[in-house]
């Protein structure tokens, strides 16, 4: 898993909340910036360092019962966590906004490779990611900005994931086998014929 450190990760803490699937809207060339209410930059090259900040970082929040972690592209060129809660609150009517509790990322939108957590992780409530109710209960959706259909996730998406999927196997004693594509629960080409499962598997913490 060394190149996963070649990353830098900024983890923002957003009111973001609810979704139902994984259509995003357009990139939209204006939009009002959320701030985010905690944010802090790992220097790229300060690889012993990161594994350290996420913990630190996730380590503060209870955790409930999860049983899952169900994978999602944006099916989007580019995107953000305020942008798809906003699109979900204003257009969706979904009075919780975001439904993934974290977003990755590709650089179009956030920086390559950063970290969002949504709200939904902060107070550890349901996410509406999957479209099945025993996914959206016990799973944690983790959504990567992208269309992996056209083409594939970043390097830096792809370490990013990989330590939190890593970080949130272990803290909540998810084994590999649970750890999915929105694909494997429901009738969707979710997150794409391009996203690297196998290769994403072979980096799993074997708990």
């Amino acid at each position: 898993m060394h190149s996963r450190w070649r990353i830098y990760i900024c983890v923002s803490f957003l009111v973001v909340l609810g979704m139902h699937g994984c259509h995003t809207p357009p990139a939209q060339k204006s939009m009002t910036v959320m701030k985010p209410r905690e944010s802090a930059t790992i220097p790229e090259k300060s690889h012993e360092r990161v594994e350290p900040y996420i913990v630190s970082r996730l380590d503060r929040y209870f955790v409930r019962d999860w049983k899952y972690i169900v994978i999602h592209h944006s099916a989007s060129a580019s995107g953000s966590a305020v942008e798809f809660d906003r699109f979900h609150r204003e257009k969706r009517g979904w009075e919780n906004g975001l439904g993934y509790h974290f977003v990755i990322g590709n650089g179009n939108g956030t920086p390559d490779g950063e970290i969002e957590i949504g709200n939904r992780w902060v107070n550890q409530i349901n996410g509406a990611h999957a479209g099945v109710e025993e996914y959206n209960h016990y799973g944690i959706g983790i959504c990567l900005v992208g269309n992996f259909n056209e083409s594939s996730p970043t390097a830096a998406q792809m370490a990013s994931l990989s330590v939190l999927t890593e970080y949130l196997q272990n803290r909540c004693h998810i084994p590999s086998e649970n750890v999915i594509m929105h694909r494997h629960c429901r009738q969707t080409d979710c997150p794409g014929r391009n996203f690297p499962y196998y290769k994403l598997l072979a980096n799993t913490y074997r708990y």
